[in-house]
């Protein structure tokens, strides 16, 4: 095996168990040191993965990314509308597979900090909602009142206080069902003339 994929793979398991703690102990209690304890592994191990713990909280947004494409674009079919559901729900099953205590990990996270921008519009996850409403606007499935860009943007500023609110709430409804219905607003919305 090559050392790169062998090193992602390393870096991927470690990050699963790691989730796995963040998720039982909250990541504000968790400590390089014990984690290590907790994984049977060495702080030089943890730090050759990871530089620094903050290096946690951007794994997990590479991780809703790759998810994104590699998992959820599967799913898409021709019709735009169908897809931005299947984006919306799968934002739900990401939110609720990783936990409460990841999402207010990423909730409360910096949005900046020296290195990445975890609203960076480049990112996977934005640009593939953004395709999804501009190819929803070209086929005529949608009639933006702004541009795809912007209209992205205002998406997931929403997907992600549905998603706050949710873990502020310690995940007691159900999350896929309240961006259900929230997709069906937003979708009369898109759907409307001009």
């Amino acid at each position: 095996m090559n050392p790169q994929k062998k090193f992602n793979l390393r870096k991927q398991e470690l990050f699963t168990q790691i989730t796995d703690l963040i998720n039982a102990e909250g990541y504000e209690n968790i400590t390089i040191r014990g984690l290590c304890q907790k994984l049977s592994i060495s702080t030089g191990t943890f730090y050759h993965y990871f530089p620094q713990k903050g290096d946690l909280i951007y794994a997990l947004f590479a991780d809703i990314d790759d998810y994104f494409l590699n998992e959820v674009t599967k799913n898409f079919t021709e019709d735009e509308t169908s897809n931005l559901v299947t984006f919306c729900e799968h934002y739900g099953i990401y939110i609720i597979r990783n936990g409460v205590e990841t999402c207010r990990c990423i909730s409360v996270a910096p949005l900046k900090n020296d290195s990445p921008n975890y609203l960076d519009e480049e990112r996977g996850i934005f640009q593939i909602l953004e395709q999804i409403l501009s190819r929803g606007e070209d086929k005529k499935q949608f009639h933006l009142k702004q541009s795809p860009k912007q209209t992205t943007r205002m998406l997931m500023v929403l997907l992600r206080g549905y998603s706050a609110d949710w873990a502020k709430r310690d995940g007691n409804y159900d999350l896929i069902e309240s961006l259900r219905q929230f997709i069906l607003l937003f979708r009369i919305s898109l759907c409307s003339e001009k």
